[in-house]
């Protein structure tokens, strides 16, 4: 066997994206080995074995052959350190920049050869563009650094409905602010309630379906005909984006309202319970919830956003229970069962490992320098509070993500980190970001924003990306969870301001999707659409806003509830459920030449920040693999709810 000698090369190359994009739908592998000619030179690059993603960097080692043409080809290797960019809405990574760290030749080769190849190799690395299945980068990983989260793992309100019902959270008592002259609307709910004060009556619209009641709180009766000026005032709340195209025609769905964290499960009729093959479970078959019987020790379990909860009464007291201590038959359910979407949550399944690992890729993007951030608008003047325990402060009185660290005033706006002298700007994209914005607690409404991060700078563009965190989706033990479990007070001196919640639209991770809210059994698929939630008399605004391209790729929306880790934002979570039809308000995804936004110098700053905590080595790939995901994606998403946060 051939001795090899080391060569350590430094310096960082920047991938340009100018050349062939593989495209997922076509195959689920890169082309592999791929051939790079220079001059009479061809390098052969053999399939990346991929190491590890730790800190936010991605390891590897890559075979290669160096031939010139009448010669035998000579074999070497190259160890490498990366930063990712990676697209989630299409599920395709590949290399923005590379560390070689070094490369081993023969020991037989001379020196003036190993000289060449040298030379070579530093020539040709900077035209590669290989773009690869994010899926199957993942799968191959053999480490992954995890940040996890303390989150509050404290029950909601757990209500069951036997026949089709429709949540409405207030967000405490309701708050009426006049809109018009005898007219009042509640303010601190997403939903369209309306006061008519000289009959003392209050409207609500749903989709295509009119209600009225004499509280906020309910009882609601559907109503036929609505008070004229009950309709203009409901026109006049609708959104640009609002669609009126809920073909629903079956009875109108009973108003539930709650005032604090809840979630509502909806059974067809009376549960129906169904096994699951070689398990001791039993499943109810007529709901979209997940709801289960374990015979064995008479318990019921049901899942909520991630967490697990379990009882010995259906309808009561119900505990949480960390997913490892579910019982073993949990991880019995078989891939293909129709429970299957439950094992992403099952501590020790391959599902779940896969989950979390997916949890540490960002999105990402170069942020051209001279991007503009959005306008931040306060309610009075500036104020700032304290961050438990810490010294950095954020602006209480607006609903912008404004922090102060000593005397320098940062922005964390759609997941772009700017910095100012003052609290009202001028903003420029930041180099850094604060100080403790890794230690912010979940207790605090800000903490999604410590899940946007800075990799490298250069004179022209800022390389950013963000987790799924930003949008709540986190790490809690061996599984994913969304939400932090905290009930944020939105109430500021009189002002509302909305912050994300965990519970109220039957959140649900799928491993082809990601997160998905659900529906109530047998609930019309139009009452998720902004027909029902118009806020244009709000003065917090919609429920989630579009913020331009930085870069041409990026496009977070971290107000929206729900963040879909595979690819927008989807209201099912089967293809079997899939609606026939959707809103037109797809969220425009990477064009297919994508924009040249990657610097071409070294950059001049890394990142100071490191996850807290790395688990054990992956083992090596499993072989187990996922059934294939569905060529189809999601076309469009439905626009959702601005209910009241928790």
């Amino acid at each position: 066997m051939a001795s090899f000698k080391k060569f350590k090369i430094g310096g960082f190359v920047f991938i340009m994206l100018t050349s062939i994009v593989l495209s997922a739908q076509e195959t689920n592998t890169a082309v592999w080995p791929k051939d790079i000619k220079s001059g009479a030179y061809v390098i052969t690059l053999y399939a990346p074995q991929d190491e590890s993603y730790v800190d936010h960097k991605l390891v590897s080692n890559i075979a290669f052959a160096i031939k010139k043409e009448g010669n035998e080809p000579v074999f070497g290797m190259l160890w490498t350190t990366s930063i990712l960019d990676v697209d989630r809405a299409s599920r395709q990574a590949s290399l923005a920049s590379v560390k070689i760290d070094e490369v081993r030749l023969p020991n037989e080769i001379s020196e003036s050869q190993k000289k060449d190849f040298e030379n070579l190799i530093n020539a040709e690395i900077p035209k590669w563009n290989i773009e690869f299945p994010l899926d199957e980068l993942l799968n191959n990983l053999k480490e992954v650094s995890v940040t996890t989260s303390e989150l509050n793992n404290k029950p909601p309100k757990i209500i069951f409905s036997n026949e089709a019902a429709v949540l409405i959270l207030i967000d405490g008592e309701p708050k009426l602010k006049e809109v018009e002259k005898g007219y009042e609307l509640v303010e601190n709910t997403g939903a369209f309630i309306i006061k008519n004060n000289s009959s003392n009556t209050f409207h609500l619209k749903g989709g295509n379906f009119w209600y009225t009641s004499k509280m906020a709180s309910g009882p609601w009766s559907a109503i036929e005909k609505v008070p004229s000026e009950v309709k203009k005032i409901a026109k006049k709340a609708e959104t640009k984006d609002d669609t009126t195209d809920d073909d629903y025609t079956g009875k109108a769905p009973k108003i539930i309202v709650a005032y604090e964290p809840t979630e509502l499960i909806v059974f067809n009729g009376e549960a129906k319970f169904s096994p699951l093959q070689d398990t001791n479970l039993l499943f109810v078959e007529n709901t979209e919830s997940n709801v289960f019987m374990n015979i064995s020790n008479q318990t019921y379990y049901l899942l909520l956003s991630g967490r697990w909860f379990t009882t010995k009464n259906l309808k009561e007291n119900w505990s949480y229970i960390a997913s490892e201590k579910l019982p073993e038959d949990f991880k019995n359910i078989k891939s293909d069962s129709k429970k299957a979407d439950i094992l992403s949550s099952v501590a020790g399944t391959e599902e779940a490992k896969e989950a979390l690992y997916d949890a540490q890729i960002p999105q990402t993007a170069a942020v051209k320098r001279d991007t503009k951030a959005t306008d931040v608008s306060y309610n009075g003047s500036p104020e700032f509070q304290n961050i438990e325990g810490l010294k950095l402060q954020y602006a209480v009185n607006t609903q912008s993500d404004v922090f102060k660290d000593q005397n320098t005033y940062y922005l964390c706006d759609n997941a772009v980190w700017f910095k100012a002298a003052t609290p009202n700007g001028p903003w420029q994209v930041a180099d850094d970001r604060p100080a403790e914005i890794e230690k912010i607690p979940a207790e605090n409404p800000k903490y999604n924003t410590k899940y946007v991060y800075i990799y490298e700078t250069s004179p022209t563009v800022v390389y950013i990306g963000y987790t799924p965190g930003y949008y709540g989706s986190y790490v809690y033990g061996p599984t994913v969870v969304y939400g932090t479990g905290f009930y944020y007070n939105p109430w500021y001196r009189g002002f509302y301001y909305h912050h994300h919640y965990s519970y109220g639209f039957s959140m649900r991770y799928n491993p082809w999707y990601g997160w998905s809210f659900g529906f109530g059994f047998g609930s019309p698929y139009g009452w998720y659409g902004h027909s029902y939630w118009g806020s244009g008399y709000h003065h917090w605004g919609p429920p989630y806003y579009r913020p331009p391209y930085y870069g041409g790729n990026y496009r977070p929306r971290p107000s929206h509830p729900i963040y879909n880790g595979r690819g927008g934002i989807n209201d099912y979570t089967r293809p079997s459920t899939r609606p026939s039809t959707r809103p037109s308000t797809q969220p425009a995804t990477r064009p297919s030449t994508r924009p040249v936004t990657k610097p071409t110098t070294r950059p001049s700053t890394r990142p100071s920040y490191t996850p807290n905590v790395r688990p054990s080595t992956r083992p090596s790939t499993p072989s187990y693999r996922p059934a294939p995901r569905p060529s189809f994606r999601p076309t469009a998403r439905p626009a959702a709810p601005s209910r009241a946060r928790y």
